[in-house]
């Protein structure tokens, strides 16, 4: 640290400081950047290896006709009159016309095939389902741009009566597609102009918090220029979710660093008339703290890569690179950026240089003297209110219903609900199960796939099951063998001809693959039916040891077995990931502090702290926002964020008590500390709370409640723990504070 405060502080060395940055930008301008590499599709969602990505797989490749259901939804309260009916029909003629836009593969609809009816309209005949099949990228223009022809084509038929919204599952990808393209433009601008209103109110400067945020905007630059290159480099994901929270960490955590250089570069101005000389020391006071604040960010990230939920490990490597960057920057770039612009940065509060500076009575030193008067009463009352705020986590209650991210007005969700209230609830989405062989149809094939059918009946929350032998359910024509045995290609038995052809729906072109729709009685994303998913599994998995059968697999896919799979991943992570990032955050603190004490008291500090701002969380959550249940990775993600970054403040709050202490009584070292560094410490928590809170301003729930949480967790983390807890326990422990070293080295 001394070495590079050396040269970052030097007379000339400054300049080439910044050149240095300035040659960076310019190579990074040359290089690809994130939207680049940015893909939103399925799979970077779904847990790594599970069941239902290889599903995923299967179905792709052996289905590839199949396209992705666009869902036409038609409901009339009053029941679908005749006119109803006729505008479906105009409808359905456009989609099989050729004015129709190009990536169409299939219609289901009861025009033709008849025979569905009792599938595609409701049994109180208000709700009719007519499907599009779609061929085609999910995140390209293209398939957006289908999707739009249709609702605009669609939406002309719409009646004070009639009812029609364009959704399933080709409507909610474009619907969440729009929203994610959408994401990285408006965080970028929103942080910044929020984080430069928040810097001018704290500094009462025009000039220096220009400093932060073009720092913040450089390092933006850069990483995603960096981030991309790695990407196309080793294949890594990176989805909008991931780029959206790099922007509001860079922003949140980028000016907090820049708030500490400056803010102890400002107080040494005062002490020393040499602004090079001032900025060496504040350099060296706070560089290493701005280096372990940011490796704890770091490692946290890269421990994001043994995550087994493909949203979290495409996080991973996003946020280590950027925060990597950032934390360079703010020791080296800030630093001679400052210098540059010496006392006039401050203007108009410029630090005047003092020979013998007066202290200062601060409302912090106040603080910590009536804390320290009294620190046992503290840290109990204190206790008491986080238990009590902790208590919200009764109401833990995940969802995983992935309509509910998206607002309950957006088209794909109204489609859903129309469904939802014409048909069964399992109806609305059902599970897919792949039946893989490898030897094509044949009899053994046939009977062991009526027998897998049979005993995934035999379940109770198994409604009913469309297959090769069953093409229209349980309750509709059966098929055989003998209809099949002479078929080597997808010929057409014209004596069986709409059996057959419903029937080839769920059979790959090679007979390799075998589909079965399977339909739930209960909700298909009922805690109850994620269970039966697992079940099911363990069911099939029982039928093809007792059939004896060899190289054979059942995979699970769809809505149902994907949100199963989400649950047992997220469980997953958060018995192995979240202790790892606890126990680095730890051993980061007892390599600053030299001490093996006070990281375990610390790490307390961050368990508890997140434990009441998960329950405060909950408690807004049903009962002020009213939402169904919390999104599943938010308790996740708040612990990562709020205990990397609130840690911070650990860091630099425990850093400085610890300078303090070298030279004075330890509860003097801590009034000291506390009246220097609070306020900076509530500026930074202020400015990192208000940049997550930004996340509420977007459509999507599930980064509406990380957003919401993080920000009060960071606020409590600011105000209470930082503030009281943490100076309560230090006086209270004393000289053991420091164990095993020395008292102060």
């Amino acid at each position: 640290m001394k070495a590079i405060s050396q040269f970052v502080t030097g007379k000339k060395t400054k300049w080439l400081t910044i050149l240095f940055w300035f040659i960076f930008v310019f190579l990074a301008s040359q290089g690809p950047t994130l939207i680049d590499v940015t893909e939103n599709n399925a799979t970077s969602f779904l847990p790594k290896g599970a069941d239902s990505t290889k599903a995923l797989e299967v179905s792709r490749s052996a289905f590839p006709a199949d396209g992705i259901p666009l869902m036409i939804i038609f409901s009339n309260q009053n029941g679908l009159t005749k006119n109803d009916f006729e505008s479906g029909e105009q409808i359905y003629n456009w989609l099989n016309s050729n004015d129709a836009p190009d990536g169409i593969s299939g219609l289901v609809s009861i025009y033709n095939i008849p025979n569905a009816r009792s599938e595609l309209i409701s049994s109180d005949g208000t709700t009719m389902n007519l499907i599009v099949n779609i061929v085609g990228e999910p995140s390209s223009d293209a398939f957006t741009d289908l999707v739009k022809s249709v609702r605009d084509f669609s939406h002309q038929y719409r009646t004070n009566q009639l009812e029609i919204n364009i959704g399933g599952p080709g409507g909610l990808i474009v619907d969440l597609v729009a929203v994610f393209a959408s994401i990285d433009v408006f965080l970028l601008v929103a942080s910044a102009i929020l984080v430069l209103v928040l810097l001018i109110i704290i500094y009462r400067s025009p000039v220096i918090p220009f400093v932060p945020l073009f720092a913040v905007s450089f390092v933006y630059f850069i990483a995603g220029a960096v981030g991309a290159l790695l990407a196309q480099q080793f294949g890594f994901n990176v989805n909008g979710q991931a780029s959206g929270i790099m922007t509001i960490i860079l922003f949140g955590s980028g000016t907090d660093y820049c708030l500490f250089i400056s803010s102890r570069y400002k107080e040494e101005l005062i002490k020393h008339q040499d602004k090079h000389q001032a900025m060496n020391i504040a350099v060296n006071a706070v560089g290493p703290a701005v280096l372990s604040s940011g490796s704890t960010i770091l490692v946290a990230s890269a421990i994001l890569l043994l995550a087994s939920l493909g949203s979290s490990a495409a996080l991973g490597p996003v946020l280590a690179v950027a925060l990597m960057i950032m934390m360079l920057a703010a020791v080296t770039f800030v630093p001679a950026v400052l210098l540059v612009l010496g006392r006039v940065a401050f203007w108009p509060a410029i630090p005047k240089y003092e020979n013998s500076p007066k202290n200062q009575r601060r409302i912090y030193g106040i603080i910590a003297s009536w804390v320290l008067e009294r620190p046992k009463k503290v840290l109990v009352v204190s206790s008491i209110i986080l238990a009590l705020f902790s208590s919200g986590i009764l109401l833990y209650s995940p969802n995983y219903d992935s309509l509910a991210s998206l607002p309950a007005e957006t088209e794909s969700v109204q489609g859903f609900k129309q469904l939802r209230n014409g048909f069964p609830a399992g109806e609305i989405s059902p599970t897919y199960a792949y039946f893989v062989v490898n030897n094509g149809l044949n009899q053994n094939n046939f009977n062991a796939l009526d027998k897998i059918t049979n005993d995934l009946l035999s379940h109770p929350n198994v409604a009913d099951i469309s297959s090769l032998i069953q093409p229209f359910g349980q309750n509709g024509p059966r098929t055989n063998f003998e209809l099949f045995s002479s078929i080597s290609t997808k010929s057409i038995n014209t004596n069986n001809i709409a059996i057959q052809q419903n029937a080839l729906k769920f059979v790959s072109s090679d007979f390799n693959v075998y589909r079965l729709d399977i339909i739930f009685t209960e909700n298909p994303f009922a805690a109850t039916s994620l269970d039966s998913v697992i079940d099911l599994r363990s069911i099939t998995n029982l039928s093809i040891d007792q059939l004896g059968l060899t190289n054979t697999f059942v995979y699970f896919g769809g809505d149902t077995a994907e949100a199963t799979d989400t649950r047992t991943a997220i469980n997953r992570d958060n018995i192995i990931i979240l202790p790892l990032v606890l126990l680095s955050i730890g051993v980061i603190l007892a390599i600053l502090l030299q001490s093996l004490i006070a990281p375990i008291y610390l790490c307390l500090t961050i368990l508890v702290t997140y434990a009441a701002t998960l329950g405060i969380s909950l408690l807004s959550f049903e009962y002020l926002f009213g939402h169904t249940g919390i999104s599943p990775g938010t308790m996740f993600y708040l612990f990562v964020f709020l205990n990397a970054l609130g840690v911070d403040y650990n860091i630099y709050v425990m850093s400085r008590i610890r300078e303090e202490a070298r030279k004075k009584e330890l509860n003097t070292a801590i009034k000291d500390a506390i009246s220097v560094t609070g306020g900076v410490i509530t500026s930074a928590g202020l400015i990192l709370a208000g940049t997550f809170s930004v996340f509420m301003t977007l459509p999507l729930i599930d980064l509406f409640q990380l957003g919401f949480a993080v920000a009060i967790g960071v606020i409590m983390d600011t105000f209470i723990t930082r503030t009281v807890i943490v100076p309560a326990i230090v006086s209270l422990l004393g000289d053991k504070n420091w164990w095993p070293s020395k008292k102060f080295v």
